[in-house]
């Protein structure tokens, strides 16, 4: 990928800057990595195109019997204007998460994690679907 891995060590921020594809893709793969092994899984987008108003969220998921959006920023990304408009049209959705180099922080409905904390995330939501489907069951 013509990636310099000093860069990513000593200065991250300016070695993923316009790297958004990578990281996307990185992300993706998590989140294939993290489904559960006895279910086909597909990665799916949403894209709105209007004249009036464009809007993309980098992935669709279900976690916990509920549609989740997730927006991938390489970089500090600070506008997220398609994740609250995608909130704003599916007011079923409880909340978006947002993976980039930012800090973890909770604002509104959006919950912000920084790239290498997808792992976590998705093993949390792994062990809330469990307490559900144990809770039905038992």
């Amino acid at each position: 990928l013509g990636l310099d891995i000093i860069e990513w060590i000593l200065h991250p921020e300016q070695a993923f800057i316009n790297k958004g594809a990578l990281m996307e893709s990185f992300v993706g793969q998590e989140l294939l990595a993290y489904a559960l092994p006895s279910r086909k899984h597909a990665l799916y987008y949403w894209h709105k195109e209007s004249k009036a108003d464009q809007a993309e969220i980098d992935y669709v998921v279900q976690l916990a019997g509920r549609i989740i959006p997730i927006e991938v920023k390489a970089g500090k990304g600070k506008t997220l204007q398609s994740l609250q408009s995608f909130l704003k049209k599916h007011p079923d959705c409880p909340y978006g998460l947002r993976f980039s180099g930012n800090n973890y922080s909770d604002y509104q409905s959006i919950r912000s994690y920084p790239l290498y904390a997808i792992a976590q995330v998705m093993t949390q939501h792994d062990e809330q679907m469990r307490k559900a489907i144990l809770h039905l069951v038992a």
